[in-house]
């Protein structure tokens, strides 16, 4: 259950990533999430949901590359693209042994929809197979892939995902 009166602090936070991140449009979140994004319902509006992965994601280090609102938008649709994440550094515990040195940064996109009195947020994982370290910036978005269920960095998607749930049962 939600307080109402986190609600206006949970406006004031967004509001302040918007105006922190850059939100000329990432081609990653214009896109949509694919198919292979994994979604979760949530008992709270979309603006609550993403600022609790906000928090989430800022907790282990991670900065917010791009928060987008639509302008003139009624459906409450909120957009957020992390930086690139080493995933040695906010899960030590991956097993990522067996991984080439770029295959352990990850870049997240989430994307917060109302959806029957709650939210859907769809969260997909992207990496760059096509590079042996640091992912360049601007992001080439045409070589990024779905982070595979299976890979050790997933590990991490998982935890995010447990975090923001334990986050917002706290609410």
């Amino acid at each position: 259950m939600i307080r109402n009166a986190r609600l206006p602090a949970a406006v004031a936070v967004l509001a302040l990533v918007t105006s922190a991140c850059a939100s000329g449009g990432s081609t990653g979140l214009n896109r949509g999430p694919s198919d292979r994004a994994v979604t979760a319902d949530y008992g709270a509006p979309p603006d609550t949901v993403m600022q609790a992965a906000w928090e989430v994601l800022r907790n282990d280090g991670v900065m917010a590359r791009s928060f987008q609102r639509l302008a003139g938008d009624t459906t409450n649709t909120a957009r957020m693209e992390s930086d690139w994440i080493y995933v040695p550094n906010v899960f030590p515990a991956a097993p990522l042994s067996g991984v080439t040195e770029g295959e352990k940064y990850v870049k997240l996109l989430m994307w917060a929809e109302p959806f029957r009195g709650g939210t859907r947020l769809y969260l997909e994982a992207l990496y760059d197979p096509t590079t042996a370290d640091y992912p360049t910036e601007p992001t080439n978005w045409a070589r990024l892939r779905t982070l595979p269920n299976a890979h050790p960095s997933w590990q991490y998607v998982s935890d995010v995902g447990r975090s923001l749930a334990r986050r917002l049962d706290e609410q």
